[in-house]
């Protein structure tokens, strides 16, 4: 079992560790991604608007999702801006970069481009870093613990991964380093599903970066990630609750999420079957 690891925000005010977190993921995304554009031969100053384009799209997309897929009856008292959507921000996102693949914005202009560029390069500048901002995020979550999952019973292979969560302040050992408490011996068991996605976006980032100065063809990066989160986050939402302080809705037994996930696994595959035909067409090397 993994100990539960909190931040006293009184003790950091007026700072928050989820906000902290977010700001590093920003500006680690930035210099991650528009390192990664130039290197594919993208304008630095078009690519930033781009950039942009992403970060008010989603968190535009990811407010809206959660207000209409996850939290459509908001309790009195309660904001509406309360609630994100990681999807909702992808969503958002793609749309976003869709708009700019079709408008140059430059110069405070907006005008249609002559040749539209092509997407799949700008998913590729994407794909290949957006696993470093979103893994500061979830690490954000997993300090807050703001998504709480199904219970585990001690003593099974799932405990490994299970967080003990103390369940009144005098359970469990209370370890203080400063501003973080490092409780052990907490006696419910349970999934932090933003520590469960931090444990699979750390390595797909460590992997992405080390093949940067590498050529890689084109969609690799795409088809790679589809094929490892899109699975792993249709399975991941299987353990949310349905109801409780994070529980989220479901349309026909599925999370929106878990919806997308399977459009992005489709994504995935399409791209790959379409490489393997073209890898297939190839005319055979002339000999001498």
């Amino acid at each position: 079992m993994i100990p539960f690891v909190g931040i006293d925000d009184a003790k950091i005010a007026p700072f928050h560790p989820y906000g902290i977190c977010v700001a590093l993921g920003f500006f680690a995304g930035d210099w991650a991604m528009m390192r990664f554009a130039v290197k594919r031969g993208f304008d630095r100053s078009d690519f930033r608007v781009c950039f942009i384009f992403l970060g008010v799209f989603g968190w535009l997309f990811a407010w809206l999702v959660d207000i209409v897929f996850y939290h459509p009856s908001h309790d009195s008292g309660v904001s509406i801006f309360q609630g994100f959507s990681s999807t909702g921000a992808i969503v958002g996102a793609t749309l976003g970069a869709l708009l700019w693949t079709r408008y140059d914005f430059r110069g405070w202009k907006m005008k249609k481009r002559a040749e539209p560029i092509a997407m799949l390069p700008v998913t590729e500048v994407v794909m290949a870093t957006w696993p470093i901002p979103f893994a500061f995020g979830r690490l954000g979550c997993s300090l807050i613990h703001d998504h709480v999952g199904a219970q585990v019973a001690p003593g099974t292979l799932s405990s490994l991964v299970a967080v003990a969560f103390p369940r009144d302040p005098t359970d469990g050992i209370d370890h203080m380093l400063g501003p973080i408490h490092i409780i052990t011996g907490g006696s419910e068991l349970r999934f932090d599903l933003g520590l469960l996605e931090l444990l699979i976006l750390t390595p797909l980032a460590v992997g992405f970066a080390m093949v940067w100065n590498k050529q890689v063809r084109m969609g690799t990066y795409t088809i790679v990630a589809s094929l490892v989160y899109g699975p792993f986050r249709f399975v991941l939402d299987f353990l949310r609750p349905e109801d409780g302080p994070s529980g989220e809705a479901r349309q026909g037994g599925l999370t929106f999420a878990q919806y997308f996930s399977l459009a992005v696994i489709a994504l995935g595959i399409g791209l790959l079957i379409r490489r393997r035909r073209a890898r297939s067409i190839e005319p055979p090397a002339l000999t001498s």
